[in-house]
């Protein structure tokens, strides 16, 4: 076989390849938040506010590599569908949970967890926002009624944003229910729309709000936006 005809045999192997290849590659891409984002509510069952020790938690961001962080005394884990939204695929799409230190750093264990905040936030861009649809749970130790749930309709009659807020005497369903997240929206083409695409396990007995605009995000819903967007 003489060298040009062993050149044109390597580049048709080459193609085919990257042809066979570049699929793979970005399904794992697209997949790989979707997976770390429920190995992370499934640790999170461990997870209880007022109970646990902050160190645990700690521990716990070391293994998530660059999706977690923790800064004094606040932990971020967050997960985002980049590939999807920079091939255009899909609107902007973050899930973040946060956990606050409760005590000091000094106490046994490191103090406890004192809040654990989750929310999932579609936007139309990750840097600029425009946001289209939130859902927000409030875990705290210091919640005010054991659980409640919200839901805000913009003017379109779509539902924008559900919150849910909870404390130490909600129930483990009530806990689960506020906490099943549609992680399905990480990977989705053409993305979720609404908040309860986002977070569909707790409209039944949740209060329906009608808004007279569009629902925005909280400050703090915007500071991970942006967080995210710079990381």
């Amino acid at each position: 076989m003489s060298g040009r005809s062993l050149f044109r045999r390597l580049l048709r192997e080459l193609a085919y390849v990257v042809v066979l290849g570049t699929p793979v590659l970005l399904f794992f891409l697209v997949a790989l938040p979707r997976s770390h984002a429920a190995r992370l509510l499934r640790r999170l069952h461990a997870v209880q506010v007022s109970h646990t020790h902050f160190q645990q938690v700690e521990q716990l961001a070391t293994q998530f590599g660059a999706n977690a962080a923790c800064v004094g005394d606040n932990c971020l884990f967050q997960f985002q569908n980049t590939w999807l939204h920079w091939l255009r695929l899909a609107p902007a799409t973050q899930f973040s949970v946060m956990m606050q230190r409760r005590g000091s750093p000094s106490d046994p264990g490191g103090g406890e967890v004192g809040a654990v905040d989750m929310a999932m936030l579609v936007s139309r861009d990750a840097e600029a926002g425009g946001a289209i649809a939130s859902a927000l749970v409030f875990d705290r130790a210091d919640g005010s009624g054991p659980y409640r749930a919200s839901i805000t309709f913009g003017t379109d009659g779509k539902p924008g944003r559900t919150v849910v807020t909870l404390a130490p005497g909600a129930t483990a369903a009530e806990r689960e229910r506020a906490r099943a997240f549609n992680l399905g929206c990480l990977t989705r083409i053409g993305g979720c729309r609404t908040s309860r695409d986002l977070l569909p396990e707790v409209w039944q007995g949740a209060q329906r709000i009608q808004s007279a605009v569009a629902a925005a995000p909280s400050r703090w819903l915007a500071a991970l936006a942006m967080s995210g967007a710079r990381n």
